[in-house]
């Protein structure tokens, strides 16, 4: 028995040194760098110039969370996790109603287009969408331009524009995983279910709203929750369109130039990543409580 033992814990080291290495380590590195003033000049290494490295307890969150730029990224993530979220439920849902429908006819060529944004590299992506945004050689204002709009709106500098800007992007981005959740839990509703809804006379709308929606909400839900812890860490997208216009619309965002601005601060950036990821925790814990996903995965 004990060679058993020793042999299954000889296969299961390996992967779990690697594990602790590569993903926690840096995890309680951070946090303990939080409570640090590490910046440049005295981390990595210590220069004549720079204060000493030393252990500063709550001093870096109680300056985050005192900068206006802070709490400007705090509403505004927020804002857009509302926004974006919003958009792309809705366009997963109506997307998922068409790709069930017994009149459409190519599913399976439907199927494949619609979850091209998978399967392009982001970078790609997004570089192709501000090209697109772009306010002068852009088609999105030209084909604006072509149908009489004389006031372009200027997608890539002007903060309401690039914001709905991004939130286009990101609907493109995500609605293939939207898609994906939805139909799979549409096409789980039994025939018999709205056959019955039909014979009562519902139309439908009372056939989607008190028969299909109830059947599918615990997938939406989690589908829901995802995409907007997602949207909630809006990093690549942001920082790759107009980094310098959302220096204060994105907490990672924020916390990325805490670290690599014109002024690095790791201890305040990483401050700011310690923030933003309670808060994602407390986010995720709540509104699992509230749609008791808890209870299907236990089911």
């Amino acid at each position: 028995m004990r060679k058993i033992i020793l042999a299954a814990l000889m296969l299961i080291l390996p992967g779990l040194i690697a594990f602790l290495f590569f993903n926690l380590w840096p995890i309680i590195y951070s946090i303990y760098l939080s409570f640090t003033n590490a910046q440049l000049g005295n981390f990595p290494v210590q220069s004549l110039n720079a204060p000493p490295l030393k252990f500063v307890g709550l001093e870096n969150f109680k300056w985050i969370l005192s900068d206006e730029k802070f709490r400007n990224a705090f509403k505004w993530t927020w804002i857009f996790v509302a926004t974006s979220v919003s958009l792309k439920v809705i366009i997963g849902i109506l997307l998922s109603l068409l790709y069930n429908s017994k009149y459409v006819k190519g599913k399976v060529i439907y199927r494949s287009l619609l979850i091209i944004p998978w399967a392009l590299p982001l970078l790609f992506s997004i570089t192709v969408w501000r090209f697109m945004f772009d306010p002068v050689f852009g088609p999105i204002n030209i084909v604006l331009k072509d149908i009489g709009i004389s006031s372009l709106p200027n997608w890539i500098n002007d903060p309401k524009w690039a914001f709905l800007a991004l939130n286009i992007i990101e609907v493109w981005l995500a609605y293939p995983f939207m898609l994906t959740v939805i139909t799979a839990a549409l096409q789980s509703v039994p025939d018999t279910l709205i056959e019955a809804a039909i014979i009562d006379g519902a139309n439908y709308w009372q056939r989607f709203r008190y028969v299909i929606l109830p059947s599918v909400g615990k997938p939406i839900a989690f589908a829901t929750i995802l995409t907007s812890a997602a949207s909630f860490q809006y990093f690549m997208v942001p920082y790759l369109y107009n980094a310098g216009l959302f220096e204060d619309k994105f907490i990672l965002l924020y916390g990325f130039r805490k670290a690599f601005g014109a002024v690095p601060h790791y201890g305040r950036a990483t401050a700011v990543m310690v923030i933003a990821t309670l808060i994602l925790a407390i986010y995720m814990y709540i509104n699992v409580k509230i749609t008791k996903l808890q209870e299907g995965a236990k089911e």
